[in-house]
This record gives C-alpha cells, sequence and structure tokens, in this order.
C-alpha cells in the first residue's frame, strides 16, 4: 500500500525490475568497441540521448555533453585529435569514405 506522505511516482520506483532484466542491466551488459559501416539514422540518435540525458551524474551535476558527427567532413576534423590507437574503433566508414579520409589527412 502507497504511504500518503510520498509522491505517487514513488511507488513506481520501489517497484523491483525483474531477474532477467537485472543480469541483462548488471551481468551481461558489455562495452562495444566496433561498430557497423552504416550511418545510423537521426532518430535512433534522438532516442538514445533522451535515455542517456536522464541518467545519474556525479552530484546531479549533469557534466555530460554529447556531439553527433554525421557527415565525412565533421569525422575528419575528429579524427585530427583522436590518440592513433582510437582511430579505427571510433571512425567507422565504408572503405570509399575511409579513402577519402586519409586524403584529407
Amino acid at each position: 500500500m502507497l504511504n500518503q506522505s510520498e509522491p505517487p511516482n514513488v511507488a513506481a520506483t520501489k517497484t523491483p525490475i525483474s531477474q532477467e532484466a537485472f543480469d541483462q542491466l548488471f551481468r551481461e551488459a558489455r562495452t562495444h568497441s566496433t561498430w557497423l559501416p552504416e550511418p545510423v539514422p537521426v532518430e535512433l540518435l534522438r532516442k538514445a540521448y533522451e535515455l542517456a540525458r536522464l541518467g545519474p551524474t556525479s552530484a546531479n551535476g549533469s557534466p555530460d555533453k554529447f556531439v553527433f558527427l554525421t557527415t565525412p567532413g565533421a569525422k575528419a576534423r575528429l579524427k585530427a585529435v583522436l590518440a592513433p590507437g582510437n582511430v579505427d574503433k571510433t571512425i567507422c566508414l565504408t572503405t570509399q569514405k575511409q579513402r577519402k579520409l586519409n586524403s584529407l589527412s
């Protein structure tokens, strides 16, 4: 039963998640460092941002900043400042686009 002194939305946060969801979030989740050389639809980027911006931050300071690079020119500018070991896993391009990017360096 809901405590009358608590706001109604607090009751929802006290509902435990399923064991399957818990395992997926904390036991099975892995960091991906390779990507497909395909563009991500802008709408999917927006949805991901909407979820990520709601996440907890240190002291609720919300220091996160997101930049979505969607053009070869923007990726070329980023490539110039990446550590060499991060280029391949950060700049995921098709072979044709990769040749063009390399010619800009």
